[in-house]
């Protein structure tokens, strides 16, 4: 049991941990460790088990080390490996599409994975098309290497980040996730960063996210109902694992919320809205638009409209309750019933 604790760990192990692991005593586990390093060396192995300070640890005789490290497996540095996961989540994926994501360092990390035999890159066109390999399964010891399978246990795997404003609808969607701010980040937000592997920002925000982050990002649309019904999709698909009756509950709820709103707009007049934001919201909801109607725009613009949508919200606000607010203002501006919907 020693023997195969220390070669399993790949690490060196402490007394305690041999000891809790064998159910010997402390004692008892430091002679039989001391007993296999002494007989390890006897015999000239390959390998030998050395002591550091109570610390036993199994590796390759020190003076062979070198002419056999050429063939044992390489550490991932995380750059590598975060370059990787992306691959093998989104694979088949074009080398010109992991770009778009990795930037320009992606094209020497695909040709180091595929040195490494992780990755397999054949020829598409201009491009190359990328899929993990059996050596990939082996690597990190999963038992079958099919695409389709690889991708979901990545799915199962992968750390999910949101920025403070999703916050709350990823409590809805039932996710495991971490906040991080991306845009003016404090240094607990940089070393939360650098764990995510999917981020959720706010559309149009992701130059200034690749400052402090280089992994993936979905820009989820909250502007309206509709847009946030496809964010929802969007995440659910990225982030892999969720409380699939949490889900259908959410999108329960916004139609419900979304026919009703509807339902009060055929009463209401006219608008001109003033910003692209005020125009999607009045599609969704179904309110004609015309320059002849009252002016409408969002409060961040500072525009002198008739009537002031809600934008300044708290970024604590349940994310339902923001849309549900910019509705009613402009349901109520624009003279249809503002009878407040039912939660």
């Amino acid at each position: 049991m020693v023997e195969a604790a220390l070669f399993a760990a790949g690490r060196a192990l402490s007394l305690k941990e041999i000891s809790e692991l064998t159910g010997l005593s402390p004692k008892v586990a430091k002679l039989v460790a001391e007993d296999l390093a002494k007989d390890y060396n006897a015999r000239e192995s390959g390998l030998e088990i050395r002591e550091f300070e109570d610390r036993y640890v199994m590796q390759v005789r020190a003076e062979i080390a070198e002419k056999v490290s050429k063939i044992a497996p390489k550490e991932l540095e995380a750059p590598l490996l975060r370059t990787l996961a992306i691959i093998a989540y989104n694979q088949p994926i074009n080398q010109s599409d992991l770009a778009r994501i990795r930037g320009s360092k992606s094209y020497a990390h695909v040709k180091e994975l595929e040195e490494m035999g992780l990755i397999r890159a054949e020829a598409e066109g201009r491009t190359k098309r990328l899929t993990t390999t059996k050596s990939f399964a082996d690597y990190f010891g999963l038992d079958f290497d099919d695409p389709e399978f690889v991708k979901k246990v990545m799915k199962g795997n992968r750390k999910l980040g949101v920025t403070p404003m999703y916050e709350s609808l990823a409590r809805r969607m039932g996710l495991e996730f971490v906040v991080a701010n991306p845009y003016k980040p404090y240094k607990n937000d940089i070393e939360m960063l650098k764990k995510v592997d999917v981020l959720v920002i706010s559309p149009g925000y992701e130059d200034r996210a690749r400052e402090h982050y280089s992994g993936e990002m979905i820009e989820a649309g909250v502007r309206t109902f509709t847009q946030l019904k496809e964010s929802v999709a969007q995440i659910e698909e990225m982030a892999g694992f969720v409380d699939r009756v949490r889900v259908a509950t959410l999108i329960e709820e916004i139609d419900s919320l979304l026919a009703g709103y509807k339902e009060q707009a055929k009463a209401a007049s006219s608008i001109n809205p003033l910003t692209p934001m005020i125009e999607e919201i009045a599609l969704d909801l179904g309110i004609p638009t015309d320059e002849s109607g009252k002016t409408a725009a969002p409060d961040y613009a500072k525009m002198d409209a008739q009537i002031q949508v809600p934008t300044h919200q708290p970024y604590d606000m349940d994310i339902v309750e923001r849309i549900k607010e910019r509705y009613e203002v402009l349901l109520k501006g624009s003279g249809a019933s503002n009878t407040t919907q039912s939660d």
